[in-house]
């Protein structure tokens, strides 16, 4: 049952038609819970009117005005999605948030300090020789910032 809920959640968020379509789908096809609630073929089939039982469509909207006190005819609005406004300022929201977060992390790493030159040379460590295999070997050191702990990576010259 949550991940009914969770489904539905997402489906609220998503603005663009085919990925609701797709998430429908493939939560009905595995969902068992959910495939219960489904009309069966003839229940579905009894929801529908054959056209040799609609009747006399003569007058049907004279009679329709008639009945609801007004005779002027209503104009037709396209039809627009509850909270589709909603769904893409969330979805533009989130992406904005995204650009703005990727750019302040460029900028801190342009910022001095961030690279690995930051570190200065420990005033109390240092390393005369260093010997790999019986060769001279490349060093080296780090320190963290603000602890006494030194690291020494060693390797081979090639």
């Amino acid at each position: 049952m949550a991940f009914c809920k969770m489904v539905d959640v997402i489906y609220a968020a998503l603005p663009i038609r085919p990925l609701r379509a797709f998430l429908i789908r493939s939560h009905m096809e595995s969902c068992s819970r959910c495939q219960a609630r489904l009309l069966s073929r003839a229940e579905a089939g009894k929801l529908f009117v054959a056209s040799d039982q609609i009747g006399n469509t003569e007058g049907l909207w004279q009679r329709i005005s008639v009945r609801t006190g007004s005779g002027t005819p209503v104009p037709e609005a396209p039809p627009t999605p509850a909270g589709a406004g909603w769904r893409w300022a969330a979805a533009v929201g989130t992406a904005a948030v995204v650009a703005v977060t990727g750019f302040w992390l460029l900028r801190e790493v342009e910022k001095p300090g961030f690279g690995p030159g930051f570190v200065g040379a420990a005033d109390r460590f240092q390393i005369d020789y260093v010997n790999v295999g019986g060769a001279p070997a490349q060093t080296f050191v780090y320190q963290p910032q603000g602890t006494d702990t030194v690291f020494v990576w060693a390797t081979k010259n090639p």
